[in-house]
């Protein structure tokens, strides 16, 4: 079940007619702003190649019991065309069913312990297709459970690295010998990475027993499904999570391989592809660099964010560590001197995606900063570069983020904190946990408010939950293990929880936070149930905490969605495919505080996909039209689709004036 809420606009009714006030052209413009940057483009792309999933279905004589409510095959038909339906697009999937093509008397059995089909390979999924061809199973013949592992097993056989069987079972064996867990022992000791996830639909004693076996025997998971709407639920989870593919999203885009052809860049999300790593595992050996270039108009600021999209730890030959790091140059390839860049690290026992950000200084402030001083045109270039032995020969795709902030009067705001505060107590709401289902990515993340909620992990999964945090608040978050799969005493489980502003740069937490190790993250080993760990921004979000002399007080400056990532680390040898279960609290405290004055001004050039041909002419800003009486009104905080909104304005071509508002209201982006 998933605990994402739809996305909502962010204008309310009362905003747009108080934008109708200020004219008609800027109403138009006004339309355009829930495009922004923050709310995440289409997809458009695969991310990464996802693993390869077989599901086995039985069709055996009998899930023609009417209990589930109605026929078990009907339930199980439905349940895998809702499958299909949830399937991300870059899935690699197959069905194969059992119990199709003879009856259940004895003298068939012969030939029904040979019965399985084949309904589509392992590959991209026709959801058409296959959904018509589930619509003809028909369930009469034995049970070779067995047997269709093997066969299942086979399918798979020419995939490197891991790949896993989804079966769905209402019985034992009906074809044994051999077992089948004897069989999932055999498929284990070959060592093909196969991981078999079983589900027991309204199954006996004596079937969960053997299911259970399966799944242990390959590091897979067992699961219960006791009627219709169980079995439709666990499917889905079950196989998607074996999928295990990061969903991507943005706009396909080439980086340039010097300064000199790299694009232009709009506010927007892209995908682009680095292909190769560094056979030495360090940043000093050059991998795959790419270029793109920016355009801000006085007073604006450039923010970027690049999340490489790595294998999963099993998923490659080669070990080591996967660097990215985001840097800004100018014509000549020398880089501009920004304190904030981020060298993000990612190896198989640190287990988000590799991410590195960096925002810019403003155009204009500095009259001594060579890409951005008061005499800068405005141009400049993101750097983007991998390095490192993880899976380095490999091709791998990486998602830009890039967005644009506009100049901003902060007369009267807050300072900055002086120092990280304290943590204050994570509350525990009281009453049942809601489910919830974490997303794949930051762009599939469950949008969470505060709250006591329910999921789980397997061993090398990663979930995003997206949390809105506005000017003056402050997120707090809590993770209490309620169950854990993994046999007593089983060594190298840690589960780890980090947090990454709406532009993706990791959030100090604050001093004194439970099990506060690993820089900004939190790791605690050996989990089990009851133990919990738990930890609070350093400090609320303000926007003048820009200007803080600490880094990790400077960086929380932004309202919008937060993001806390949960990742478990599973490194037994029994247990690799066991599951931990959570509640998960959530908590955001502290008054709404003004946001600042933004001053969205037109781009000096109409931002396109072409190559740079040389040096920009100076932008000219049109000058400021008169600010509008000032709201009161609990409308959007503006900075939240303020970001980005430069690249969108240049069509209409004008300077235009948002009112300081309060941020109570939490929009999600």
């Amino acid at each position: 079940m998933s605990g994402r809420p739809p996305r909502k606009s962010l204008f309310t009714r009362s905003a747009f007619t108080r934008a109708a006030a200020a004219g008609a052209a800027l109403l138009l413009i006004a339309a355009l702003v829930p495009a922004a940057i923050l709310l995440p483009a289409p997809p458009s792309a695969a991310a990464e190649e996802s693993v390869p999933v077989m599901v086995v279905l039985d069709a055996s004589g009998s899930m023609m019991q009417d209990d589930a409510p109605g026929l078990r095959i009907d339930a199980a038909k439905s349940a895998v065309k809702n499958l299909i339906g949830a399937v991300p697009d870059s899935a690699r999937m197959g069905l194969m069913v059992y119990g199709t093509g003879t009856d259940s008397a004895p003298s068939s059995k012969a030939a029904g312990c040979a019965d399985i089909r084949t309904l589509a390979p392992v590959g991209a999924v026709d959801k058409a297709a296959l959904t018509a061809a589930v619509d003809g199973i028909k369930a009469t013949g034995y049970t070779p459970v067995g047997a269709s592992l093997r066969a299942a097993s086979e399918a798979l056989g020419d995939v490197k690295g891991a790949r896993s069987i989804i079966l769905v079972s209402d019985g034992i064996d009906t074809c044994a010998p051999p077992a089948a867990c004897d069989v999932a022992k055999e498929l284990a000791a070959a060592g093909t990475e196969l991981s078999i996830h079983s589900i027991g639909f309204k199954v006996d004693a004596s079937a969960r027993a053997e299911l259970e076996c399966i799944s242990k025997a390959t590091g897979g998971t067992y699961t219960d499904a006791r009627d219709a709407a169980a079995l439709t639920e666990e499917l889905t989870i079950r196989t998607t999570r074996a999928i295990g593919v990061y969903e991507a999203q943005g706009t396909p885009i080439t980086g340039g391989t010097s300064p000199a052809d790299a694009p232009l860049l709009s506010a927007g999300q892209y995908l682009d592809v680095l292909d190769k790593g560094s056979k030495k595992n360090s940043t000093a050996e050059a991998g795959s660099t790419r270029y793109y270039k920016i355009q801000l108009a006085p007073g604006e600021r450039a923010h970027a964010a690049a999340t490489l999209l790595v294998p999963r730890a099993g998923e490659t030959d080669t070990s080591g560590t996967a660097y990215l790091a985001v840097t800004v140059v100018n014509a000549q390839d020398e880089r501009c001197f920004i304190h904030d860049t981020e060298h993000v690290n990612s190896n198989q026992s640190f287990l988000y995606p590799p991410t590195a950000a960096i925002s810019t200084s403003a155009l204009g402030e500095d009259a001594g900063d060579e890409c951005f001083g008061a005499d800068a045109t405005g141009e400049a270039f993101l750097k983007v570069e991998r390095s490192g032995s993880w899976a380095w020969t490999k091709e791998l795709p990486v998602e830009l983020l890039f967005a644009t902030e506009p100049a901003a009067d902060t007369k009267g705001l807050p300072d900055a904190y002086a120092a990280a505060l304290p943590p204050p107590v994570v509350p525990a709401p009281g009453g049942t946990a809601s489910p919830v289902t974490g997303g794949a990515s930051y762009n599939t993340a469950a949008e969470l408010t505060p709250g006591l909620f329910s999921d789980s992990l397997l061993g090398a999964e990663t979930k995003f939950y997206k949390i809105p945090v506005g000017y003056g608040q402050r997120l707090s978050f809590k993770a209490t293990v309620t169950a854990d799969g993994a046999a007593p005493g089983s060594l190298g489980k840690s589960l780890d929880l980090a947090l990454f502003s709406p532009l993706r740069q990791e959030t100090e937490l604050a001093p004194g936070s439970e099990n506060y190790i690993l820089g900004n993250s939190l790791g605690y080993s050996f989990m089990g149930t009851g133990d919990s760990l738990g930890a609070s921004m350093a400090v609320p979000v303000r926007y003048n905490n820009r200007n803080s002399r600490d880094d990790g007080i400077e960086l929380i400056a932004y309202p919008g969605g937060y993001y806390l990532a949960a990742s478990l680390k599973d490194n037994s040898t029994a247990d690799i495919g066991s599951e931990l279960a959570f509640d998960l609290a959530i908590d955001v405290s502290g008054d709404a505080e003004d946001g600042p004055l933004l001053i969205a001004a037109a781009p000096a050039a109409k931002p396109s996909s072409e190559p740079s041909s040389g040096p920009s002419e100076q932008p000219s800003a049109a000058a400021a039209d008169a600010p509008q009486e000032a709201s009161t009104s609990d409308a959007a905080s503006p900075l939240w689709w303020g970001l980005g909104i430069a690249g969108l304005l240049a069509a209409a071509a004008v300077v235009f004036v948002l009112l300081r508002r309060r941020s109570s209201q939490r929009p999600v982006g």
